[in-house]
């Protein structure tokens, strides 16, 4: 029977680390001090900002959009719809805004699909 022996072995070190920097009581209570004044500053700098408050200025009652809509036949796709409904615009910057407005990965549409048309 053979007996296997590592070529390697973890050591731990023999020599204590006496040499670390701390910190008086003194030093401390600065460090400390320095630190709740940074996050009192950057709370007031928020707060005057307005930071997390919408600035929106909002009436009482909802905007009312309406949009036409759609059923995308079988063998229709974007570019000839583009073609067919928005005649008198680029076929790119209107399959864009189809895209955008009905929140598409991609410009691939599918038969029976339900879309709505950019004005």
């Amino acid at each position: 029977m053979s007996s296997y022996t590592p070529t390697t072995r973890m050591v731990r070190p023999t020599v204590r680390v006496e040499n670390q920097v701390k910190l008086s009581t003194a030093g401390r209570r600065f460090v400390r001090s320095a630190i709740i004044l940074a996050v009192a500053t950057a709370g007031f700098i928020a707060t005057a900002n307005g930071f997390g408050a919408s600035n929106a200025n909002a009436n009482s009652s909802a905007a009312q959009v309406t949009f036409q809509y759609v059923t995308v036949s079988a063998g229709q796709d974007l570019w000839s719809m583009a073609e067919e409904l928005a005649p008198n615009r680029d076929p790119r910057d209107w399959i864009v805004d189809v895209v955008n407005l009905n929140g598409l990965g991609t410009t691939e549409v599918l038969p029976g699909q339900k879309i709505a048309l950019p004005n």
